[in-house]
């Protein structure tokens, strides 16, 4: 069966609606072609009757539709369980396209940077928290998946690498707070000792990615973390695509953090990142 790529209109699931011969209203749901629709049961559906019924009353009949099996899988469980067969996870979008969702998810970079940014010009230096923490990680995913901001609720397996990270049988929640309580209490750090800036800047970070606590987007998040840490000391932000110039490096770094807690490989990969950020400003700046 063909995939159709497709779009929903509404932020609480619901889709382009169209009514049908033969079936009842409320299942026809439109794809990206107007003559292309598929079919989601009632039992599926995420609006109430009554939003359906005002839809179907503003909606044309489809002509010739192509019904065909929604694209997700899993989609009587939680949010952050329904992907599609290739590992796309339902998102506000209802997109199926890749590059549309990575051009999203660099939106919400921007707009992540730009909260750590206000939050380093107030006047007090704020401490990390956990609702800073989901704060960064609404802007950061808020426009694309219904699962911003909260803990993950499934395992997580990466790429090809043999890295997992299992869900505990408590939940994400307990171990955030022992990394709220052990970690982000102390914070702020504001010291001109570079190093220890670093060195802090690193044990967040990898504390936080071992963890992965998010269902998608833990990778930007640590950066834009690791970046108001830095921006609080008078240093420039760091890319967060950033990892990717050095990417061995910094998934070995990533492993020495979660299975030894050595923080210091990723501390020095900061640093040297940090030198080039400043380069870069120097070249432009002057």
């Amino acid at each position: 069966m063909t995939r159709l790529a497709w779009r929903w209109e509404e932020r609480d699931f619901g889709f382009r609606f169209r009514a049908g011969k033969g079936r009842q209203a409320g299942e026809y749901y439109q794809a990206r072609s107007t003559s292309e629709f598929y079919v989601v049961p009632g039992a599926h559906r995420k609006l109430a009757k009554e939003r359906l019924d005002e839809l179907a009353k503003l909606a044309n009949a489809p002509t010739s539709p192509r019904v065909v099996a929604s694209p997700w899988r899993d989609y009587d469980r939680g949010w952050d369980w329904i992907i599609t067969e290739d590992g796309i996870c339902l998102n506000w979008a209802g997109c199926l396209d890749k590059e549309e969702i990575h051009r999203r998810e660099d939106e919400g970079v921007q707009r992540a940077m730009e909260l750590v940014t206000d939050i380093v010009e107030r006047e007090e230096p704020v401490p990390l928290s956990l609702h800073l923490v989901q704060q960064v990680h609404v802007e950061l995913m808020g426009a694309i998946y219904p699962f911003a901001g909260v803990w993950r609720t499934v395992a997580l397996h990466k790429g090809d690498g043999p890295t997992k990270w299992p869900l505990p049988p408590g939940g994400i929640q307990p171990l955030m707070d022992v990394l709220e309580r052990d970690v982000f209490a102390r914070s702020p750090l504001i010291t001109e000792d570079d190093e220890k800036v670093f060195d802090y800047a690193s044990e967040v970070m990898n504390e936080f990615l071992a963890l992965h606590p998010f269902r998608e987007g833990n990778g930007r998040a640590a950066f834009i973390i690791g970046n108001l840490i830095l921006m609080q000391n008078d240093m420039l932000p760091l890319a967060a695509y950033e990892r990717r110039t050095d990417e061995a490096r910094y998934y070995a770094a990533c492993e020495a953090g979660r299975l030894q807690k050595d923080y210091a490989p990723l501390a020095a990969l900061l640093a040297e990142w940090e030198d080039r950020a400043l380069a870069r400003w120097r070249e432009t700046h002057g």
